[in-house]
């Protein structure tokens, strides 16, 4: 257990803790509460969550800053206790990157270089997601916003496996199922890496989709099996001219259709190309096509289900979680080819 507290694990917290605050992200989503902080850094003027409705009604007049849903909307405690916990957990994450980030400067004689410039690589990048975090709130969560939130979010994610794979090595701790050999790392870094970017539009659309027109554009497409899964609007290729919502869900499907079966096809080729060698980015690779799998059932489901439910906003909260599982593995098996050239 002692070695796990060591402070070369410092990054792997960290990134257990951007996991954590992707996933609250999305719970603040699906319980309808991204606007239940309406400012930033504090919440409703206060540092606390639990804030009465005549509180809340209080600080709108002041500030004459009203919820988008109109002047008379208020939120539960609960509500937002959601955003005020998901604002929390990416606090502590820039708190624990500054004790790394001290951790390293102070064992520098010992450290690389290439650990220092990580250190700060991080720091600078969760000031920037506390920074868009607060962008997103000033423009109620508008679905650009979300995306670009997102984006930062991954990236620093990836970053911060990336530092931990270089403390490790640093302390003569690399880890096996992080070794390649230089020639395997060479050939597949470049297809690692546009793989994992080639994954991002089905995931951003699907955010886009989840936020877009105060959530309506989940129905884009309508709901139900046949009609609204698989078939769009009950066509193949729906009417998308004039609406922003059908084109969306529709411009989703080619895009999570195209993805999947290059992605297939990207890891047979893989398979191929290693022929045995590699097991470590064969296994990255496979785990990723199979969330990506796994998730077009979720998606489904969530958009068959809603016809006699109502949409089930847990499936949607797995949704994400698989979406964000895909570009992570495939940004890691990046990561592995990087840190072996």
């Amino acid at each position: 257990m002692g070695n796990w507290l060591r402070a070369c694990n410092i990054p792997l917290l960290l990134g257990v803790m951007a996991l954590a605050v992707i996933l609250a992200g999305g719970f603040v989503r699906i319980n309808d509460a991204g606007e239940s902080c309406p400012d930033w850094p504090t919440c409703f003027g206060t540092l606390g969550f639990d804030v009465s409705e005549a509180d809340q009604a209080a600080w709108y007049d002041s500030t004459g800053e009203y919820d988008s849903r109109g002047q008379n909307h208020r939120y539960t405690s609960f509500e937002i206790f959601t955003e005020w916990f998901h604002r929390l957990l990416a606090t502590g994450s820039g708190a624990v990157v500054l004790a790394g980030l001290f951790m390293v400067y102070k064992n520098r004689e010992e450290l690389s270089d290439e650990n220092w410039f990580a250190a700060k690589t991080a720091l600078i990048i969760v000031l920037a997601q506390g920074g868009l975090g607060a962008i997103t709130v000033r423009v109620d969560n508008d679905s650009w916003s979300v995306v670009l939130h997102l984006i930062f979010a991954l990236a620093y994610t990836i970053w911060l496996f990336y530092w931990w794979l270089i403390w490790l090595r640093d302390v003569d701790e690399f880890p096996e199922w992080a070794t390649l050999s230089s020639t395997i790392s060479s050939e597949e870094k470049k297809n690692f890496g546009v793989f994992t970017l080639g994954a991002l539009p089905a995931l951003l659309l699907g955010v886009w989709i989840a936020t877009g027109g105060g959530g309506s554009f989940n129905t884009g497409c309508s709901v139900g099996w046949w009609q609204g899964w698989p078939l769009c609007q009950g066509s193949l290729i729906p009417d998308i001219m004039g609406n922003i919502a059908v084109f969306v869900a529709w411009i989703h499907r080619v895009a999570v259709l195209a993805v999947g079966i290059w992605l297939m096809k990207g890891y047979f080729d893989l398979k191929k190309r290693l022929n045995g060698k590699g097991k470590n980015l064969q296994l990255a690779f496979g785990i990723a096509l199979l969330a990506f799998i796994l998730n077009i059932l979720v998606g489904a489901s969530y958009v068959i289900l809603a016809a006699s439910q109502g949409f089930p906003e847990i499936l949607s909260l797995a949704h994400l979680s698989f979406g964000t599982d895909v570009v992570l593995l495939l940004g890691l098996g990046y990561t592995i080819c990087h840190l072996n050239e």
